[in-house]
């Protein structure tokens, strides 16, 4: 019985710091949340600071490509849209092995 007392406050704590973390990650403007994911793809791929300004940039256009599709009411091509040319943006700022690394 005391087993899953334990177990049930550890669920609780761990959904409340992950709802938490979700609030405050709402919270954020577009251009925190995109500064955001740039860093994190910087790490990962190791990029110059250079390369990381034109990341930057082109998140934040796909960013803007998102919400026009949401005010567009969720169209599904001005989505694709914006992913496809995220990703041909990407190919022409990213090494070869930066972009294997990111599989797309």
């Amino acid at each position: 019985m005391v087993t899953k007392k334990i177990v049930i406050g550890a669920l609780l704590i761990i959904v409340s710091v992950i709802g938490i973390k979700a609030f405050a990650h709402s919270r954020l403007s577009k251009e925190e949340k995109v500064k955001h994911i740039t860093e994190k793809m910087a790490k990962k791929l190791s990029l110059t600071e250079e390369q990381k300004a034109k990341l930057f940039q082109i998140n934040l256009d796909r960013a803007n490509g998102h919400e026009d599709a949401y005010k567009q009411g969720r169209k599904k091509e001005v989505i694709q849209n914006a992913v496809a040319k995220w990703k041909t943006d990407l190919k022409e700022v990213l090494t070869a092995e930066q972009v294997q690394k990111l599989k797309i």
